[in-house]
Formats: C-alpha cells, sequence, structure tokens
C-alpha cells in the first residue's frame, strides 16, 4: 500500500456557511485523529459516512469486511450520515469542530461541495489522481464525470455512484389507449391526451421546492437549446426564449388537463412513484433506482423505460453520488484513498451498482461481465445508461444553491398556474443572479 499526503492551501472561508453551521448538528467522528489504533491491531481506523439504508447498507457492510480482510493496514467502519442538505449542515458542523469522517462515500447533492471544500477540509485530489501508483486516475472517468467533483479548477470529490432519470410508464395502460411509447414532448402530449380519463391523468410531472424539479427541468432546457449560465458562468442564461419554452412544455400539458403536479406530491413522493403504481398516472419521470418497487407493485413485465424525452435535441442531466477524502493525518488520508479505490475499482463498482440501483461512473464497469450480465437480465437499465453518452453536469460553483432554490420556487409556481413560465423565469433569474453576483 502506498501512503500519499498531500500539500494543499487553505481556501478562502465561507460566510454563508455559518448560518447552516451554527443549525447543524455535531456528529461523532475522528478528523485528525493521528494513528488511531484498531482494537490494538496497529491498523489505522479508517471513519466512512454513507447515506445509504435497507439492502444497500448490508451490501456496504460486506465490501467494507471484504476489504478489511483483503489487507492489514487499515480497518473501515462506516456510519449513517443522512444525505442531501441534512448531510451539508451536518458535515460543516462536524468539519469545522474537527470531527467527523475520513471519507465521505456517496455524498448526493455535489452540487453543494463546494460549500464544504470551502472549510478548507477537504482533500484535493489532483496528486494522487496523478500519481503513477494509484489505480484510480483521471482515465478512469468520461470528462463530464470528472467534471462533478472539479471547483475552480481542482478535483475535490469523484463520482461514486451515477444515476440520470428517463420515461417510466405502464405499458398496458399505454396499450389500452392505443399509444406508441412517446419519443418527443409533443408525442408525450398527445400519448397523455388519450391517457387521461376521470380520475386519472397522463403524466406526473416534478414539482416541489427542492432539487428535483431543478435537476429534471435542466435537462429540458438544454434540450431546447438553452443553457443554465453563460459561458464564463459568470451572468444567468435560463431566462431565454429557449428556457421559455423548456418550461412552457410542462405548463402546457398541466393547464391542459392531462399531466398532474400537485395533489398526488408528497415530500416522500416528490417523483411520483404512488401516482404511477396505483394507476393514477400512465408515465412519470423516475431513475433506475426506482425500478424494483414499481415492478414489486405492477410487474416487471408491464413497467416500460424509454429515453427522456426530446424538445430539439436529445439532453440529459448527469446525477452522481460523490465521495470525497478529508483532512486527517497522513496514515488517515492514505487509507481513505485505498478504501475509495477499492469501492471504484470495475468489479467491486459493479456489484455495487447492481445492489444499489445506481449507474457505472468508472468507464471500465459497464464492460464487466458482472454488469453485462446485469444488463443482459434487464435490457431497460440500456436506456440509462445509454443516456450517460451525452449527459451534462450541473456547475460546481458555491452560487448554485441558491441558483437552486429560486429556479425550484418559480417552477413550482409556473406549474401551479400562479405565474407565466416567463414571469417564473424572470423572477429566478433575478435572485439566481444575486446569488451569482455575491460569490464573484
Amino acid at each position: 500500500m502506498r501512503t500519499h499526503r498531500i500539500s494543499r492551501t487553505t481556501p478562502r472561508t465561507v460566510a454563508a456557511a455559518a448560518a447552516v453551521l451554527a443549525l447543524a448538528a455535531c456528529s461523532s467522528g475522528a478528523i485528525g485523529q493521528d494513528d488511531a489504533d484498531a482494537g490494538g491491531t496497529g491498523a489505522t481506523s479508517i471513519l466512512v459516512w454513507s447515506g445509504v439504508t435497507g439492502e444497500t447498507a448490508t451490501k456496504l457492510d460486506e465490501l467494507v469486511q471484504r476489504f478489511n480482510e483483503s489487507q492489514d493496514e487499515y480497518v473501515v467502519e462506516w456510519q449513517y450520515s443522512g444525505t442531501g442538505d441534512k448531510l451539508t449542515a451536518k458535515l460543516l458542523n462536524a468539519v469545522e469542530n474537527g470531527q467527523g469522517p475520513n471519507l465521505q462515500y456517496g455524498d448526493s447533492t455535489p452540487q453543494m461541495l463546494p460549500q464544504i471544500i470551502e472549510t478548507g477540509k477537504v482533500v484535493p485530489l489532483d496528486p494522487l489522481l496523478d500519481d503513477a501508483g494509484s489505480e484510480v486516475t483521471r482515465e478512469t472517468f468520461t470528462e463530464n464525470m470528472l467534471a462533478t467533483g472539479t471547483f475552480d479548477g481542482t478535483v475535490y470529490s469523484l463520482p461514486s455512484e451515477a444515476g440520470d432519470y428517463a420515461l417510466v410508464y405502464n405499458k398496458q395502460m399505454l396499450a389500452d389507449a392505443g399509444v406508441g411509447v412517446p419519443t418527443t414532448w409533443d408525442e408525450v402530449a398527445s400519448a397523455a391526451k388519450k391517457l387521461t380519463t376521470d380520475g386519472r391523468y397522463g403524466i406526473y410531472l416534478p414539482i416541489g421546492t427542492g432539487e428535483w424539479p431543478v435537476f429534471t427541468w435542466q435537462a429540458m432546457l438544454w434540450s431546447a437549446g438553452g443553457e443554465l449560465l453563460s459561458p464564463d458562468g459568470t451572468e444567468v442564461a435560463f431566462d431565454s426564449p429557449e428556457g421559455v419554452t423548456a418550461l412552457m412544455t410542462w405548463t402546457d400539458l398541466v393547464a391542459s388537463g392531462v399531466a398532474y403536479p400537485s395533489s398526488l406530491q408528497t415530500d416522500a413522493d416528490g417523483q411520483g412513484i404512488a401516482s404511477l403504481t396505483s394507476g393514477q398516472v400512465g408515465m412519470i419521470i423516475t431513475g433506475a433506482y426506482n425500478l424494483p418497487k414499481i415492478d414489486e407493485a405492477l410487474g416487471a413485465e408491464n413497467v416500460g423505460v424509454a429515453p427522456f424525452p426530446t424538445i430539439e435535441v436529445p439532453a440529459m442531466n448527469t446525477g452522481t453520488n460523490n465521495s470525497y477524502i478529508l483532512d486527517g493525518s497522513e496514515e488517515e488520508e492514505a487509507g481513505a484513498w485505498e478504501f475509495l479505490q477499492f469501492m471504484l475499482s470495475p468489479e467491486v463498482q459493479a456489484e455495487w451498482d447492481i445492489a444499489s440501483g445506481y449507474l457505472p461512473t468508472n468507464v471500465d464497469t459497464a464492460q464487466t461481465e458482472t454488469f453485462q450480465e446485469f444488463i443482459a437480465e434487464d435490457p431497460r437499465m440500456q436506456v440509462f445508461v445509454d443516456q450517460l453518452e451525452y449527459a451534462k453536469a450541473r456547475p460546481s460553483i458555491l452560487a448554485y444553491s441558491g441558483i437552486s432554490a429560486a429556479l425550484s420556487t418559480e417552477i413550482e409556481k409556473a406549474l401551479l398556474g400562479r405565474v407565466t413560465p416567463q414571469e417564473a423565469l424572470t423572477a429566478a433569474a433575478s435572485k439566481a443572479q444575486e446569488s451569482l453576483d455575491h460569490e464573484q
């Protein structure tokens, strides 16, 4: 095992995190505890945080045990970290108090990572990726995948799990209505009209004030030919004619009565899973990770998957859960890197993706016999994998949280018919630009 120690400079302190830190609960951990002795064996203890639960947590237990048995320098243990905004707040508080994990595995909101980077506690990964002794290098990932963890030109995190979304539909419902599988949003509108009857709607659209509506709508924006920001990242660009077209595509579906974005939505079901499995809608937008529960309710033979429909061109937003190493002793940082490389190795990642419902981030994982057999058993997964070839990534900038909050609020208003798409995007652009200007 190679031991790595990374020299780095401390980024400027992020003032915006102060309010979050004051509210966050302190968590246990071991940042900066040198040479922790694992049970008197002389091995270094490595604390990993992860937000997985259920059967996926059982798989992580298995892989941690396998890593521990494969060598005698490190002993990894993992703890549940929470996810989303709660994780960001918890981790910010932990690192500011000299606590927390050595490795955060699979942060589901990598677009929020700049807030943690600003504490100076996230280890830059460029020296490790460029080290001749590393098994994980830049070539392990596609350019778009690597971009998800790059901030101001430095790689701070690596995509350990990928996800995107597609059109998931009830095959029998479409067949009964005599409609084919839509490939464009015009075809979605036509199919949804035929699917809509008393008490049933053609499609469920993303809604809510979280990241999900923004994450999915960005693919609409790109498909219409628009962009979120200007090329230099200093100006908001989504309040364009293309942006209006993208949002109007959704609001027109609601206005025509064939899409239901509100009464079926709950905090626990923002993607409309319950509405599809109960027969209240015929089509939803969701990821591969939700197929098992939909299959259980409807039968896998009745659940279809189609690429995300287009407006003008195919488009997809790359969703990744990213992993990063936090400041610790030389041995702790080295152990965290060894475990991360283990989890990103093609065969291990293939096992992990199959168990968790995520998609490969290592370019070699999809070609493993293990993953190829999985795809052969369920060809629907190939739809999700193929979309990654043209997927883009959300910008890794400190202002993204403000941009997302502004967009989600206004997209919801537009879908509920309270404002027009133009009014929604104009208002969102004003608030988003304030966030951009504040961080420049």
